[in-house]
């Protein structure tokens, strides 16, 4: 008889466990039997040959989830702290060319000594266009305000060295890692995928707990994705977006990576800020979305699932 998706999750729970990778030392050997499929083989190697000491001196957090049954790794994922940065030449809302192209002006023309031109002076010229001068004035204000205190911080504290100023800081957590076992009996028992659920009631759940615990704004990720769409049951894919297909399934074709994550797991593209993207990430896709939607996002994204079930 087949059970509902509420049911599903209430039987995943029950079967699952979350153990942080060097809380337990048998974790050690318990690796090295961790499968991934062809394409995640780098996260593979990580795990094998890298995960116990980054987690051991700090670098990054790794978690477990393992069958309750066998004790056997079915997934793994890792956590680290981030922080995201906005520049202080850095447009907090959307500008047109034309209200860019004053900004700059302005804010150059302050902090040029042998310049006498005023905003009133680069407004003059613009007095027929068509923006919301007030809200300009006021950003070039702003700017003028942080580019004066930068400076002056500097004169202060002659901080030269390894200092970057920006306007504005923004605290994170990054999803490191995040890998299926190709060998796990989940995968065609259930009408959602594994990853799925290990993201929303698992992943998010832990987030959440930290962000009540510790200043965090974002969640974020760098996502590889270097592949075409293929038909799902062939593809890399499907060690993450494991659909169930029985004889009368049709294939369809298979979400890229990125849009995986866009579309199930709520992620969007980088906005307003600006992200910290170190060497091990290059050729990724930078990707995230507010802790203060998580929750939403999981509501969200359950009944699209519990919709498609009906």
């Amino acid at each position: 008889m087949k059970i509902n998706i509420e049911e599903q999750k209430g039987w995943l729970e029950s079967r699952l466990e979350v153990e942080a990778l060097t809380s337990n030392k048998i974790n050690q050997s318990l690796v090295k039997a961790f499968n991934a499929c062809k394409q995640g083989k780098g996260l593979e190697k990580y795990l094998h040959d890298n995960a116990w000491d980054e987690d051991i001196n700090g670098g990054t957090k790794v978690y477990l989830v393992k069958d309750r049954e066998t004790g056997v790794i079915v997934f793994f994922f890792a956590l680290k702290s981030g922080l995201l940065y906005r520049a202080i030449d850095a447009d907090e809302y959307d500008l047109s060319m034309k209200e860019k192209e004053i900004l700059d002006l302005c804010v150059k023309s302050h902090f040029d000594t042998s310049s006498e031109l005023t905003i009133d002076d680069v407004f003059g010229w613009y007095e027929d266009e068509s923006f919301d001068k007030d809200r300009l004035r006021k950003l070039i204000e702003e700017r003028i305000d942080l580019k004066a205190n930068a400076k002056l911080d500097l004169e202060q504290t002659a901080e030269q060295n390894n200092i970057m100023r920006v306007a504005k800081t923004f605290p994170g957590i990054v999803l490191t890692h995040f890998c299926k076992s190709e060998d796990n009996p989940f995968s065609k028992l259930l009408a959602f995928p594994l990853g799925f659920y290990v993201f929303w009631e698992i992943i998010v759940k832990k987030v959440l707990y930290i962000s009540s615990i510790l200043g965090c704004q974002y969640l974020y990720l760098f996502a590889a994705d270097d592949t075409e769409p293929e038909p799902i049951g062939n593809s890399f894919y499907d060690y993450i977006y494991d659909d169930i297909y029985d004889e009368e399934s049709v294939a369809i074709p298979a979400y890229k990576l990125v849009e995986y994550y866009k579309n199930e797991l709520k992620f969007e593209e980088v906005q307003g800020m600006t992200i910290l993207k170190p060497t091990y990430d290059f050729n990724c896709f930078s990707l995230i979305q507010p802790v203060s939607m998580l929750e939403n996002n999981r509501k969200a994204a359950w009944i699209q699932h519990t919709d498609v079930d009906k």
